[in-house]
Order: structure tokens, then sequence, then C-alpha cells
């Protein structure tokens, strides 16, 4: 089952946001771990849909620590440039499986 997890951001910045993936309570492992996020204007977008943003290792998505299971985002500025709601999903994928680990709304408030 996924974690829910919704964080606000400022209208227009440029920034990026940590996550901690865990299973059961503990740290998920993700060494040897192909991790994507996708971040689009809702639930209902499919994820190749073009107003998604497909973060991969390497292009916008960083394995802080495998071991403690962190992941940093970069957040496209194309999602922060106005006041919206976007919704997200980090899905760690290994042996087949590809259930996200993690998912929740982005607020961008007024700045």
């Amino acid at each position: 089952m996924s974690d829910w997890a919704n964080v606000t951001i400022p209208e227009g910045a440029n920034t990026s946001r940590t996550w901690r993936l865990t299973s059961d309570g503990s740290p998920l492992g993700l060494s040897g771990v192909t991790v994507t996020a996708v971040i689009k204007p809702s639930e209902h977008y499919e994820d190749d849909d073009q107003l998604a943003h497909t973060l991969t290792q390497g292009s916008g998505l960083t394995i802080v620590d495998a071991a403690a299971g962190t992941v940093k985002l970069a957040v496209p500025t194309a999602v922060t440039q106005a006041p919206s709601s976007w919704f997200y999903k980090i899905i760690p994928s290994s042996s087949g499986e590809t259930e996200p680990a993690v998912m929740g709304w982005i607020y961008i408030t007024d700045a």
C-alpha cells in the first residue's frame, strides 16, 4: 500500500523536495532499484500524457541515500509556474513490481 504525502510549494519556486520511501514503516532499500516519478494534472491523466512530467534517475530524480530509501525530485518549473494542484507518485521498480511507494498532491500557492 502506498504512503500519502501532500506538499505545498510557492508559485514560481525553482525547488526540489526529498522523500523517504518505506515499506511497512522501514526504509525501502533502493540499491539496484529503478525509481521513476510522475507529476501530472490529476490522477485521471495517463502517466504518458503530454501534460505529465516523468522524472528518472539523472533526469530530475536523484537517489540521495539508497539504504535509507531517500530520493530527491527537482520539481519542474512548468509545475510551479501558476497556482494549481498536481498529482504525483514515486514508483520504485524491482523484479517486475511497480506499485507506487508514495503519492499525493503538490499544491502550488499564490506567491
